[in-house]
């Protein structure tokens, strides 16, 4: 395993790949739907689409980092709530960069998420070794 720093650098480089690559799957498929509304093929469409090339990168990366994290020793019960932190920034991005409306519910929503997460970590980090 190795030491619980490396651990929270791979943990925030997976949950910012994955936010970012969500918010440009959303952007690039609003390109993309206005390509094929042209009429041009949908492959030719998807290839002429870079942020959906990009998004699906990124997401490659955080399985990169989710797979780096099991193989350190972290526990799928503690890694995968840790990335709900994903909704908390997927909802500062949304509404930064897209302009969606994030209303009172979904923050005490997102402020949930985050108190869970953080009892998960803890509980998490406190067994394993450095």
């Amino acid at each position: 395993m190795k030491n619980l720093t490396s651990a929270v650098l791979v943990f925030a480089l997976s949950i910012a790949s994955l936010s970012f690559g969500n918010i440009l799957l959303k952007l690039g498929m609003t390109r993309y739907d206005s390509l094929t509304a042209t009429g041009m093929p949908a492959v030719q469409s998807l290839w002429n689409t870079p942020q959906i090339i990009a998004g699906v990168l990124l997401m490659f990366v955080q399985f990169g980092c989710t797979m780096t994290l099991f193989r350190w020793g972290w526990d799928v019960s503690v890694v995968l709530p840790v990335m709900g932190l994903c909704y908390a920034v997927m909802a500062f991005l949304g509404k930064w960069m897209l302009a969606e409306s994030v209303n009172s519910s979904r923050w005490f929503g997102i402020i949930l998420i985050i108190v869970g997460v953080f009892f998960v970590a803890r509980s998490g980090a406190a067994g394993k070794p450095s």
